[in-house]
């Protein structure tokens, strides 16, 4: 768990640094194939199965969400300007999947 904070610490911070050095909005997101490496990356430490999609940034199978997924959350609406969404998985209970898809979150 420790190592999870640590790492989306980082890239929280990395993405940080991206937007106040470029002020344009279109600069203002992250690079969705970091991104997605951070999110795969996280998927895998929750015991789920990474998926990439053409339809997704990132997509998570059957993830453990016992401290919820916050951090992806904060990743994929905040650096990669993207929508995120979980709902539970049908065949294990306590399993969760995720997406982080393309676009701006509705307001």
């Amino acid at each position: 768990m420790k190592r999870l904070i640590t790492l989306a610490t980082t890239a929280l911070a990395a993405g940080s640094l991206g937007v106040i050095a470029n002020t344009t909005p279109a600069s203002a997101a992250g690079d969705p194939v970091i991104g997605m490496e951070v999110l795969d990356m996280l998927c895998a430490m929750r015991g789920g199965t990474a998926y990439n999609t053409p339809y997704t940034i990132s997509r998570c199978q059957e993830a453990r969400p016992k401290h919820g997924f916050v951090i992806e959350e904060l990743i994929c609406e905040g650096l990669l300007d993207g929508n995120f969404g979980a709902a539970p998985s049908y065949n294990r209970p306590n399993r969760t999947t995720w997406t982080c898809s393309p676009g701006a979150t509705a307001p």
